[in-house]
């Protein structure tokens, strides 16, 4: 994939995370495999299954639940 194509798609990407955050949902389960191209080639973020509200589920901040892919988790979910 050429830079110009890449630096697309990645702009794609986090117009569309900035998207969630701004409308107050946090993803929780980004991995390749649920970026998807469609039919006109834009970036569809997909599978919101363990999706959550960035303001937790008590208005804490803060989310409990360990969900999500274990290979794409950040290592320091894994120490708790």
């Amino acid at each position: 994939m050429k830079e110009d194509l890449a630096r697309y798609y990645f702009r794609q990407f986090v117009v569309g995370l900035d998207h969630c955050h701004t409308a107050g949902v946090t993803h929780r389960d980004l991995k390749p495999e649920n970026l998807l191209l469609g039919a006109d080639s834009n970036l569809k973020l997909a599978d919101f299954g363990y999706a959550a509200p960035l303001a937790g589920r008590d208005g804490s901040g803060y989310l409990e639940t360990h969900c999500g892919t274990m290979g794409y988790m950040a290592p320091e979910i894994h120490l708790r």
